[in-house]
C-alpha cells in the first residue's frame, strides 16, 4: 500500500456518511449537531457521547478518549481512532477504501439527513423586537459581572430582546447579550450559555489599526484581552463568532504585517491556529498567554472573587418577558 494519497481529498468526507457506511447511526440530532453511542470505546449505550458537527468535518467523544487517546478532531483523526491497530498511513487508505464503497450493497447504510445551513436557519428563525444599553436588565448585568468584563461591555455589547418566528401563536420576548456581526445582524449569548444569531451569522469586526489584527473565536475573550491589554493604538480585531468562517477571514488578512491568534486551547481552536499558521506563516500564536485555561475570558474569571451564579440568583428559570421593555 504506496499509493500517495492527499489528506486533503479526505477532509471534504462527510463523516455522518463515513459513520453510515459502518453501519453506524446517530440515536439524535439537533441542528446541525449528530449525537451517537461511541463506537470508538464501551459504552453502557445509554447516553450518546460522540457528537459530530458534520457541516464543519469535527467530532468529538465528551465521554473521554479510547484506547488511542484521541477524543476529537476530523476524519482522519476518527479514523485512526476506529482503527487503532493499523499504521498511519493504511488508516488514510481504509477511509477512502470506505467511502469509494457501493452504498448499495450496505443493507444498514443511511444517507445523511440534511441539516439547514446555518446563515439560512438563523434568519428566520428569530426576530428583534428591542436594544437597550448595558445595565437596564439586572440579570444581563449580574451575567456579564460573572464573566469579568461588565467595565468594558458599554462600547461593545448591547441588551437584545428577541422572539422566536418558527411557532405559531403570541411568543414570548426573551433577552440576551447581543453583538453586531459584519452583516449588520446580531449574534448573541444569554445567560444560560444558549448562543444564536438574528439574522444571518458572520465574523465581527472592531476596527483599529490597519497593520496590525488579533483574532478571537468569541466576543467575551476579545473583551477579556481588551480589559487585560489596555492597548495604544489598539489593532483591528476580528471576532469568528463561528469557526467555520476561519477560511473566509483568512484570505482577508494575508497581507496584514502583524496577525496575533487568540483562540481557544482546546482541539477545534488548536486545529484552526494550526492551520492559520500553515496559511500565514508571520501569523503568531498568542494562546500561550492564558496557558492552563480553556479560553481568555475562562482567565479573567479565575482572578476573580467568587460570586454567586446570576442564572440562579435571578430565578432564570423563567427566561422571557411578558412586557417589552420600552425605547
Amino acid at each position: 500500500m504506496t499509493e500517495f494519497i492527499d489528506m486533503s481529498t479526505l477532509e471534504n468526507i462527510s463523516i455522518v456518511d463515513f459513520l453510515s457506511r459502518l453501519g453506524h447511526h446517530p440515536v439524535k440530532k439537533s441542528g446541525r449537531e449528530f449525537f451517537y453511542h461511541s463506537m470508538l470505546r464501551e459504552t453502557k449505550k445509554d447516553t450518546p457521547s460522540l457528537t459530530v458537527w458534520d457541516a464543519g468535518g469535527k467530532w468529538i467523544d465528551r465521554g473521554g478518549p479510547g484506547e488511542t487517546n484521541i477524543k476529537g478532531g476530523g476524519i482522519v483523526q476518527l479514523g485512526l481512532a476506529y482503527w487503532p491497530q493499523l499504521p498511519f498511513v493504511e488508516v488514510l487508505h481504509k477511509i477512502r477504501e470506505v467511502n469509494n464503497m457501493d452504498t448499495s450493497l450496505i443493507p444498514e447504510y443511511r444517507p445523511p439527513e440534511k441539516y439547514v445551513p446555518e446563515t439560512e436557519e438563523a434568519g428566520y428563525k428569530f426576530e428583534l423586537v428591542n436594544t437597550r444599553p448595558i445595565g437596564s436588565n439586572y440579570v444581563l448585568t449580574q451575567y456579564l459581572k460573572s464573566r469579568g468584563i461588565l467595565d468594558v461591555a458599554n462600547d461593545h455589547l448591547s441588551e437584545v430582546y428577541y422572539r422566536r418566528t418558527d411557532r405559531s401563536g403570541e411568543q414570548p420576548v426573551f433577552y440576551a447579550i447581543g453583538w453586531q456581526n459584519e452583516h449588520g445582524n446580531w449574534e448573541f449569548s444569554n445567560a444560560k450559555g444558549f448562543k444564536s444569531s438574528i439574522g444571518a451569522k458572520g465574523v465581527s469586526i472592531v476596527e483599529g489599526s490597519p497593520d496590525h489584527v488579533v483574532l478571537f473565536e468569541g466576543r467575551f475573550d476579545f473583551l477579556s484581552w481588551l480589559k487585560e491589554k489596555k492597548p495604544e493604538p489598539q489593532p483591528t480585531a476580528i471576532i469568528l463568532n463561528s469557526i467555520v468562517y476561519l477560511d473566509k477571514v483568512i484570505d482577508r488578512i494575508r497581507d496584514i504585517p502583524k496577525i496575533d491568534i487568540y483562540f481557544d486551547n482546546d482541539a477545534p481552536g488548536r486545529k484552526c491556529t494550526s492551520q492559520l499558521i500553515g496559511e500565514i506563516g508571520h501569523a503568531v500564536d498568542r494562546s500561550y498567554e492564558y496557558q492552563g485555561y480553556k479560553d481568555y475570558n475562562e482567565k479573567i474569571k479565575n482572578g476573580m472573587e467568587p460570586q454567586i451564579n446570576p442564572a440562579m440568583a435571578a430565578g432564570l428559570d423563567q427566561q422571557n418577558l411578558r412586557a417589552v421593555p420600552k425605547r
